[in-house]
């Protein structure tokens, strides 16, 4: 019979750093973070999930270990539970992560974020206002006020379908249809699966055989 034998010579050196290999491959004591945001130089905030006690952890790209973030925010959460990670500049929106507490046997971990710039969020924000006060005014009969509001949102954005369809809605409630038309039909020429307009497409179609 032949026997094939495999010669397993360990050093007591090399059986120590298999089994602290393996200890920290468990535990995560030697686990990495790698925090990356775009752009760079954002000032990243570690804390306690359901805490506000926040603690800097530098400017992106940062690189630090699991151990070194429990030290941070004052020990490592228990399982289950996660640590915020806040990436705040005062030229762009606030973004908050969510990171496990442990590694989970993971020798490297990424966390990237994409940031918004404010001046972006802030107009985002007056648009939906606009369209939304266009839609009070439209309710309440005042329609020029309403095509004020439109038109400006327009400006911003010619494309912008929500507001193609709205101005064809307010035409629609003045009744004049060749106008409403108009507008459904450019939003559907924008998006040919826009159910809004498809229907009130039908529906305008509808009202002029009468």
């Amino acid at each position: 019979m032949n026997m094939c034998k495999v010669n397993l010579a360990f050093s007591k050196s090399n059986v120590r750093k298999l089994f602290l290999g393996s200890l920290c491959f468990l535990l995560g004591c030697s686990s990495k973070i790698k925090i990356q945001s775009e752009p760079s130089d954002i000032e990243v905030f570690a804390a306690q999930q359901n805490s506000s006690q926040k603690k800097s952890l530098g400017k992106t790209p940062i690189e630090i270990s699991y151990t070194y973030l429990g030290d941070k925010v004052g020990g490592t959460p228990a399982s289950g539970e996660f640590l915020n990670l806040s990436f705040e500049s005062k030229d762009f929106d606030t973004k908050i992560v969510l990171l496990p507490s442990k590694p989970f046997g993971l020798t490297s971990t990424q966390v990237y974020v994409k940031l918004t710039p404010l001046k972006d969020v802030s107009q985002a924000r007056d648009i939906l206002q606009k369209l939304h006060n266009a839609q009070k005014f439209a309710q309440a009969g005042q329609f020029e006020r309403a095509f004020v509001d439109i038109d400006k949102v327009l400006e911003v954005d010619p494309s912008f379908i929500r507001a193609l369809s709205l101005k064809g809605s307010v035409y629609y409630l003045q009744k004049n249809y060749d106008e409403a038309l108009k507008w459904f039909e450019k939003a559907l020429a924008l998006d040919s699966s826009f159910d809004e307009a498809i229907k009130m497409i039908a529906k305008i179609r509808e009202e002029k055989k009468k």
